[in-house]
């Protein structure tokens, strides 16, 4: 069945006789308002961890209260949102994307550039061109698929034996977990290298007077879970 007239849409969505800017400039406030929500659950969910609101009632922590009882939102997409709100202002959540700026947060550590919490879009990024040679943007210019490629680009191993994709992804947590225990005025980092194909990380900045934050977020973690090698077998005697 073929419906002759699009369906009934929510009310003050479309207005009659809109045009192709006022469209856009519609949408750019959606997608605005989308990104100041998760920069508001950002500050929600820090709220929740400094205050030990789960623990008091019971949890293990904050991950597991809001996975028991917000399923559409995973640990991670909470951290990420928190650790964004905890480094950058809800107006600058609003205008770049929370997404955007948690990967600006990852491609400072892994570039070890500075970052003007205050006004990040003039950061210069190295995205990689058609050729794969960087071409320098200012961060404001700069999509997400862009920055996921600048991070990748900056990633890449220095030894000829790249490093395991579990590691990497290992780190991911770790930088989430422990950035957000700081403010952005500590200028916590936590980054990878890659010393002859072995994972190496790097906790710098740490506050010495804030060291047990640090244990604090790692002990957080779940245990990382590891290929264990095979035993060798003994070989077969004659």
């Amino acid at each position: 069945m073929f419906f002759s007239k699009p369906l009934k849409l929510a009310t003050g969505v479309i207005q009659d006789g809109m045009t192709l800017e006022q469209v856009r400039v519609a949408i750019l406030q959606l997608m605005g308002q989308e990104n100041i929500n998760r920069h508001r659950i950002g500050q929600l969910y820090n709220y929740t961890v400094d205050n030990k609101l789960a623990e008091k009632a019971g949890y293990e922590n904050a991950p597991a209260y809001f996975g028991q009882h917000i399923g559409d939102l995973s640990p991670a997409a909470l951290r990420m949102y928190g650790i964004v709100a905890n480094a950058f202002s809800e107006e600058l959540g609003g205008r770049f994307g929370v997404t955007c700026l948690s990967l600006l947060l990852t491609y400072t550590e892994v570039a070890d550039i500075p970052l003007v919490h205050e006004s990040p879009g003039g950061t210069v990024i190295e995205v990689p061109g058609d050729t794969g040679a960087p071409e320098f943007k200012l961060f404001s210019a700069c999509t997400v698929d862009e920055m996921r490629k600048a991070i990748q680009r900056k990633r890449k191993p220095t030894s000829s034996k790249p490093l395991p994709a579990e590691d990497v992804a290992l780190v991911d947590q770790y930088r989430e977990a422990v950035t957000g225990r700081f403010t952005k005025g500590d200028g916590v980092r936590v980054q990878i290298r890659n010393s002859k194909g072995k994972a190496v990380v790097d906790f710098k900045n740490i506050p010495l007077s804030q060291v047990a934050k640090l244990s604090e977020a790692l002990a957080g973690l779940p245990p990382a879970v590891r290929r264990v090698p095979p035993e060798e077998k003994p070989l077969p005697t004659a």
